[in-house]
């Protein structure tokens, strides 16, 4: 993971241009309609997971654009809310056989959470890092 977070955070454009496919997939996979979707019960709530995964994905790729500025960690972690719920509310209104799922909304917000406490912790490892090896 370590090795990841440094190659991305060093190719910012490599990076944005990632993010943004990350965030046409997320778009174009939310307004599939329904009767459209592949049947897909491996657990209960497994789509929950999904949406939990593309926000943690979401996070990280936005986030390592600019991963020094607190303000933006933030900004992207407001994003993945309003996204989930602005997804949700898209599909209500504009895609056929979809509703909107509070649990998704909320799906998306923790899986951004998780990204910034994968990162913050990330960050953390890799500053002790640093200390270590200036001794």
């Amino acid at each position: 993971m370590r090795i990841l977070f440094l190659f991305l955070s060093r190719h910012k454009s490599l990076c944005f241009i990632l993010a943004t496919v990350w965030t046409l997939l997320i778009f174009y996979g939310c307004t599939i309609p329904g009767k459209d979707l592949p049947p897909v019960h491996l657990f209960d709530h497994f789509d929950k997971v999904v949406h939990l995964v593309f926000f943690f994905i979401f996070y990280i790729l936005w986030t390592l654009i600019s991963y020094k500025s607190v303000k933006y960690r933030y900004f992207i972690l407001i994003m993945c809310f309003v996204l989930g719920f602005s997804i949700e509310y898209y599909q209500i209104n504009y895609v056929k056989g979809r509703s909107f799922d509070i649990w998704d909304g909320i799906a998306d917000t923790i899986g951004g959470l998780l990204g910034y406490i994968m990162l913050q912790k990330t960050l953390l490892v890799h500053r002790q890092n640093n200390i270590k090896a200036e001794m």
